[in-house]
């Protein structure tokens, strides 16, 4: 597979780990990241997820510096809209225009909060493949189908992404110039164009999906046998215990029970 998010094979830690301990670690960073906007407990939430995927995953920042760098123009976005609405001491003016220091901090935990959990859920997609996904949640309970979902929709990935650039080579080629442009607005009316083109194309591509596995008896009754099982390693149980003693750590610190840095967020 290629493709920014998509499953990369490797021979790191976190490839070779159960993709349940590695379900687990993701939601145990939602939780902490969705439970505080203080800046000392997010900035090091997001220092702990970029320093275990470099380690355990071999993933430096410029692995997904480019999903970092289309970020950031939307934290300032939010940064200047939460600085002008929401009440409070001035922190900063800009451009003539005052923001108060809650909305511009508020607006930065916000920041950090989307790029602890983007970053983490980066070396989640790129470390598991989509078979491993839906084995794994399989295992915990969900019905086959629904797991199998799961892995599809991840399989279906690299397809829209290959078609996507189908149809901006084709209307470059047309003599469209918004398909090639620098301009964002420019950019978004060509991708708005081809949304349509990529819907049809993607209902076809499911029936035919579809039929072929009716064909191959993928709705029959009976017990389902897999080539691959899953098993806990004590390598697994102590990369869950990690995050949930890091997770544990930083909502006691959220919730008051200690400063981690000197900023009150």
């Amino acid at each position: 597979m290629s493709g920014t998010m998509l499953y990369r094979p490797g021979d790191t830690f976190l490839h070779r780990a159960d993709p349940r301990a590695k379900i687990v670690t993701v939601l145990a960073v939602l939780v902490t990241a969705l439970t505080t906007t203080r800046l000392d407990v997010l900035t090091v939430l997001l220092l702990a997820v970029v320093a275990g995927l470099y380690l355990l995953g071999g993933m430096s920042v410029r692995a997904y510096g480019r999903g970092v760098a289309v970020v950031v123009p939307l934290i300032a976005v939010l940064v200047l809209l939460q600085g002008l609405l929401q009440a409070g001491p001035a922190l900063l003016t800009v451009a003539g225009l005052t923001l108060s220091e809650p909305g511009v901090l508020l607006a930065l935990g916000i920041g950090l909060r989307l790029l602890a959990m983007g970053i983490c859920f980066y070396g989640f997609s790129v470390s598991t493949s989509p078979a491993d996904i839906s084995l794994a949640l399989h295992k915990v309970g969900v019905p086959y189908k629904f797991a199998y979902l799961t892995s599809f929709a991840f399989r279906f990935l690299p397809l829209l992404q290959d078609e996507a650039r189908t149809l901006l080579t084709a209307m470059a080629v047309r003599g469209s110039g918004e398909a090639v442009s620098r301009s964002p607005v420019r950019r978004c009316r060509a991708i708005v164009r081809m949304l349509f083109p990529m819907l049809v194309g993607s209902l076809k591509r499911s029936g035919e999906i579809a039929l072929s596995m009716e064909l191959r008896g993928y709705g029959l009754p009976g017990r389902r046998t897999f080539v691959r099982t899953l098993r806990l390693r004590g390598a697994d149980m102590a990369l869950m215990g990690g995050a949930f003693a890091v997770a544990a750590l930083l909502i006691a610190a959220g919730a008051g029970a200690f400063p981690l840095l000197s900023s009150e967020g």
